[in-house]
C-alpha cells in the first residue's frame, strides 16, 4: 500500500472515529506521538515509523 493509500485509509477511519466520539480524534492514536504534521501524508508516515519500517527519503541534486 503506498503512504496516499495508506493516508486516505487513515482519514476515513478518523473521520468516522470523530464523529463517533463528538470530538476531533487526531492525536489519539498510538502513532501519533510520532507524528511530524508537516509532512505530507503523516498519519501514513507515522504509522509506518512506529511499526519500525523504514521510509525512503531520496534528495534530488543537479549534477555540476
Amino acid at each position: 500500500m503506498t503512504l496516499k493509500e495508506q493516508q486516505m485509509k487513515f482519514d476515513s477511519e478518523k473521520w468516522f472515529d470523530s464523529i463517533n466520539a463528538g470530538e476531533d480524534r487526531c492525536g489519539s492514536y498510538s502513532f501519533c506521538s510520532v507524528c511530524h504534521k508537516s509532512v505530507s501524508y503523516p498519519c501514513a508516515r507515522a504509522a509506518r515509523r512506529s511499526a519500525g519500517g523504514n521510509i525512503r527519503v531520496a534528495t534530488v541534486r543537479k549534477r555540476k
